[in-house]
């Protein structure tokens, strides 16, 4: 079986529901809550959260220019 891996929306709609079910508050104050305690976890786990975020930049960026190439290849 090939490797698949999920689309932007796919992506986007997965980290909704884990913002939404972080707590009760609206989705903005979860997404903020929910990144300062991973700032407290990285200090709690030893881990540094910018290095993290950094990572987490340059995936997001070679995600958005995976589906620019996969949709330009769908333009006849």
């Amino acid at each position: 079986m090939g490797n698949i891996t999920p689309s932007n929306r796919q992506r986007a709609d997965r980290c909704q529901k884990a913002i939404t079910a972080y707590s009760d508050d609206d989705d903005h104050s979860n997404l903020v809550d929910f990144l300062a305690d991973a700032m407290h976890w990285a200090d709690a786990n030893g881990e540094d959260f910018h290095i993290a975020l950094a990572q987490a930049c340059r995936h997001y960026i070679h995600e958005l220019n995976d589906q620019q190439q996969d949709e330009r290849r769908l333009i006849p």
